[in-house]
C-alpha cells in the first residue's frame, strides 16, 4: 500500500502501520481490541462487505440459502454447515446480505491461516 508521510491511516493505523516518516520503517507486532473493532466498523471494511455482497448476489441469485452458500464458498472455500446456514439466513433476513458478508470477512476462519 502506498503511504503518504506524516498522515495517519484510518484503516491500518490500528494494525501497527509503520511510521512513514522513517527511511526504513519497521512494523511492531501487537494484537489489540481496537484492531478487531476497526475491522468490524471501518468504512473500508463496510465498503468491502458491500462489494462482496454485490458479487454474491450476482453469482447466486435471489434465494437466501443460495446467497449464504455462495458467500461461504467465496470466503472460506467450503459449504456452510446446516447450523451456519440457519444462523446466516436469519442474519440476512433481519439485517441484509452485507451484514453477513461483513461477519464472514471478520471471522477467524477468514482472517487467520491455521
Amino acid at each position: 500500500m502506498t503511504k503518504i508521510r506524516m498522515r495517519t491511516d484510518g484503516t491500518f493505523g490500528a494494525f501497527d502501520c509503520p511510521d512513514a516518516g522513517q527511511v526504513a520503517p519497521r512494523r511492531s507486532r501487537s494484537t489489540t481490541p481496537l484492531q478487531a473493532l476497526n475491522l468490524l466498523n471501518s468504512p473500508f471494511m463496510e465498503q468491502q462487505a458491500a462489494l462482496f455482497a454485490d458479487r454474491v448476489k450476482k453469482d447466486a441469485g435471489g434465494q437466501t440459502e443460495d446467497l449464504v452458500s455462495r458467500a461461504f464458498r467465496l470466503a472460506f472455500g467450503r459449504a456452510p454447515s446446516v447450523e451456519e446456514t440457519a444462523d446466516a439466513k436469519v442474519l440476512v433476513e433481519m439485517h441484509g446480505l452485507p451484514a453477513l458478508t461483513r461477519a464472514l470477512l471478520n471471522a477467524n476462519e477468514f482472517l487467520f491461516l491455521f
